[in-house]
């Protein structure tokens, strides 16, 4: 039996079908109605800038002292429902943050998801258009560094290991400028200038009413000083500070003498001036002991070592009776090795160390005592079988200071400054077995017979070499001098940053890397440098921080890391910093 063709509804799904084939005749708009931003001027006015739209390109004219690289722009689309891109990224009108120191293409997409693109361009008449320091232009660059203009600053970040006294810069500006520094016209990739400071150029042309100043700076690329420890890691103040390196964590730990007022504001009373442990561990900072001390009373003149197993010692001077005591920590207290106040003599000055024997070792240059005792001779002692031994002068050499330091080539030296005939050279002692031999010859010096005035420290690499860093006292100003041993005499290296008028506040270390660290303090701040082996001389000083400074102590870590325990002037709080990536 056949069926029959019901003709409507056929003709019903063919006009359907028709109908759905038909071209969507609606309009999807993508067109910007403007395109702003405002920003207030040295004045605090605040000044808007309209972009102007001529077809799929917006132009925004400005002075030259706008910044563009850190623009807010505000814009309007003639459909609500589209979505404006940068790239892959939503842009969001009064709210998105963009550089525009090139052009920038901004897309706008509609529903149906056609897009049109805008090629947004900030545009100044007068300006310098770019900058930086080129390889090509200074022989000592390995690389190419463009400079980030901000209105009316430049930003260059550089390493630190080249030499920035006589940069050559090269720079594009609009037609008729004529930049100057100090009034001497400059040219591009020709003119040199010291950029260790602030380079202030002027900028001329003839639709100027008066030239606008220019600064270009320099900053360090890389490592940066960043703060660990705040001031409230030490409650009340701290003197004396000294730090060490676990040497198993590779995290710091801090001794120091307790001053200044408690918790309550309280001033504390001489006899709770004690010595007290703090470290720092992934979860912060804890005191090793009791917060209020670990000496049995007043005590100064603190230090820290670890011994091979990573077990911390600490030494200090007892304030009533001049004479060293040592602790170590055991099941989470400090126990006393050998006799408390040990010693024949007086305490002027003394070091401390875990020696590479894995002995505890003091140095003492003795103070006034009774006869026949000789103010200023030279102790050392060692704990073994615990006692204290060696209470004899270590020689007959008289010293002004003498420093204890263990080389990252194992070896434990002694940095001294020699008094015996009033000449305040140099000596370096190097334990061999149990026996202290010089390193090259004694009572040494610079070239220039350069005297010590009271300080000496010393550092090793790990392939031994040894350096020795002493403070020459010329009048008002404190020049310190570093030598390193060249295996049969001592060499200067050439001068670094002077302390100005600041005694006895600089040091130096060894980095696993071989570089030699420098840290020291003037009358602005708290610095420090690094020796670049390449060029033979130091890589640009820099603060790490302002201000004045009561005292400071630097170690690097065996992974590599320095860290920095800092007392600032006034408030005398301590603050601790990592030299680090991160």
């Amino acid at each position: 039996m056949t069926k029959k063709i019901n003709f409507a509804l056929l003709l019903l799904l063919f006009i359907a079908a028709v109908s759905g084939c038909k071209k969507d005749d609606r309009v999807y708009p993508k067109e910007f109605v403007s395109f702003s931003f405002t920003e207030k001027d040295e004045q605090g006015a605040v000044k808007e800038y309209s972009g102007t739209i001529i077809g799929d390109e917006i132009v925004v004219d400005l002075p030259t002292e706008v910044d563009v690289t850190n623009v807010v722009p505000e814009f309007e689309v003639i459909n609500p429902r589209t979505i404006v891109q940068v790239g892959k990224v939503v842009q969001e009108s009064g709210v998105s943050v963009m550089d525009f120191t090139e052009p920038v293409t901004y897309t706008v997409r509609a529903e149906d998801k056609s897009t049109k693109s805008y090629n947004v361009r900030f545009e100044k008449k007068i300006a310098i258009k770019s900058y930086g320091f080129f390889k090509e232009d200074n022989p000592s660059l390995t690389a190419d560094y463009a400079g980030k203009i901000k209105g009316k600053k430049i930003e260059i970040g550089v390493p630190e290991s080249i030499d920035q006294t006589q940069l050559v810069a090269r720079f594009e500006t609009t037609s008729g400028v004529v930049l100057k520094v100090s009034g001497a016209d400059q040219e591009s990739k020709v003119s040199k200038n010291n950029f260790t400071s602030e380079v202030l150029y002027s900028l001329n042309d003839a639709g100027l009413l008066a030239p606008i100043e220019i600064k270009a700076k320099t900053y360090i690329l890389g490592a940066k000083w960043i703060m660990i420890g705040d001031e409230n890691i030490i409650v009340p103040t701290a003197s004396g500070i000294k730090m060490a390196i676990h040497p198993i964590s590779n995290l710091p730990y801090l001794v120091y003498q307790r001053t200044g007022v408690d918790e309550s504001k309280v001033a504390i009373p001489d006899a709770e001036r004690k010595i007290a442990v703090i470290r720092y561990t992934e979860e912060g900072w804890e005191h090793l002991g009791a917060k209020t001390g670990v000496s049995d009373s007043r005590a100064d003149v603190p230090s820290i070592s670890f011994d091979q197993a990573g077990v911390p010692y600490i030494s200090f001077r007892d304030f009533a009776s001049k004479r060293p005591t040592v602790l170590k920590y055991v099941n989470s207290g400090w126990a006393v090795q050998g006799p408390k106040n040990f010693g024949p003599v007086k305490v002027d000055k003394q070091s401390f160390i875990i020696n590479n024997n894995n002995e505890p070792v003091v140095s003492i240059v003795s103070d006034n005592g009774p006869a026949p005792f000789v103010n200023r001779q030279l102790y050392i002692t060692h704990f073994a079988a615990n006692q204290w031994s060696n209470n004899s002068p270590l020689s007959s050499m008289l010293v002004v200071a003498a420093n204890l330091f263990n080389g990252l080539d194992g070896k434990t030296y002694l940095a001294t400054m020699d008094r015996t005939t009033n000449a305040n050279k140099l000596t370096m002692l190097k334990l061999n077995g149990n026996v202290w031999t010089p390193v090259g010859p004694t009572s040494f010096t610079t070239a220039d017979n350069a005297l010590g005035f009271t300080s000496a420290y010393g550092a090793a690499d790990k392939e031994g070499q040894v350096y020795i860093i002493f403070q020459q006292n010329l009048s008002s100003i404190r020049r310190n001098r570093i030598l390193k041993f060249n295996g049969s005499m001592w060499d200067e290296l050439p001068m670094p940053a002077t302390s100005e008028s600041k005694s006895d506040m600089y040091c130096i270390a060894t980095h696993p890397d071989g570089t030699l660290y420098y840290a020291y303090v003037n009358n602005s701040g708290l610095y420090f440098q690094t020796f670049n082996k390449a060029t033979n001389n130091w890589n640009a000083s820099r603060l790490i921080v302002s201000g004045a400074i009561n005292g400071f102590d630097m170690k690097i870590s065996n992974t590599g890391i320095p860290y920095l325990a800092v007392s600032v002037g006034g408030s005398n709080k301590t603050f601790v910093y990592k030299y680090t990536t991160e």
